[in-house]
């Protein structure tokens, strides 16, 4: 078989595969929304104890996922410094956002974790069970998220919750996009440590505005280094809520990711 051909039918397979495993996405989160609330709610368990095993089912459910996608030949990924993200418990995880599956691969390789979740996933029929079931933070952008945010890291035995200051996956083009506030508000709110997490995707694929058959001439390779937790007082001295630190805070951050992405 000529090597163009054996080409033509790698990416054949890889663009059926890959669709092949982002249906399996959507049903895999409307089973989990449509069969596990009632389930968990017959076995009389309260909302805590709904909120920790819905959560864990998605971990696991993410997790497997993204091992599917390994041996389907789609992807491969590497993490440097897993044991940090395990282990992190009442910190602001933060990372930029190259690729749809980001937050699949964090959420799936930490112990416990929070999310913040934008309102387009609240209404989606298949995120919406699990987003709700797993009581994960709607991103409403408002006075109300931040004290909810916060509430959350205040929690005794607080699980970290994971925030992309991005807002939105980074586009083609750029390194990165500009943070939004929100995180830094939170991290100054909340004078918890803030984890980075540098992701970068080699070749690029599933970033903003490219569809999920936009796929690359080969597998693509996630990249994910977690870093040292950076304190809020290192940066902002007096931890006062205020415009201008919440913009110190904000740009420092930035200059962080975009100095690493330069690596």
């Amino acid at each position: 078989m000529g090597k163009v051909l054996k080409k033509k039918l790698n990416y054949v397979w890889r663009v059926g595969a890959t669709g092949f495993s982002f249906a399996s996405f959507g049903v895999g989160g409307v089973a989990i929304g449509t069969l596990l609330g009632p389930i968990l709610k017959l076995k009389k368990l309260d909302k805590q104890e709904r909120v920790a095993v819905t959560q864990t089912v998605i971990k696991q459910s993410f997790y497997h996922f993204v091992e599917m996608m390994v041996k389907l030949g789609i992807m491969t990924y590497d993490v440097e410094g897993i044991d940090k993200l395990k282990e992190s418990q009442q910190e602001l995880v933060i990372a930029n956002h190259p690729t749809l599956i980001d937050v699949v691969l964090i959420i799936g390789l930490m112990e416990r974790a929070n999310c913040v979740v934008k309102q387009a996933l609240w209404k989606n029929i298949f995120t919406a069970g699990p987003v709700t079931n797993a009581n994960y933070i709607l991103n409403q952008g408002s006075e109300q998220f931040m004290n909810d945010c916060v509430a959350r890291l205040h929690e005794d035995n607080a699980a970290s919750l994971v925030i992309f200051p991005e807002g939105t996956r980074t586009i083609k083009e750029k390194k990165i996009n500009d943070f939004q506030r929100g995180a830094a508000n939170i991290a100054l709110r909340a004078n918890v440590p803030i984890r980075p997490v540098v992701i970068t995707c080699n070749p690029s694929t599933l970033s903003k505005n490219e569809k999920w058959y936009h796929i690359p001439d080969r597998p693509f390779h996630i990249s994910i280094r977690v870093l040292d937790p950076i304190y809020v007082q290192d940066v902002v001295p007096q931890l006062e809520v205020t415009p201008k630190n919440v913009r110190l805070l904000n740009q420092y951050l930035y200059q962080f990711f975009n100095q690493e992405l330069s690596k």
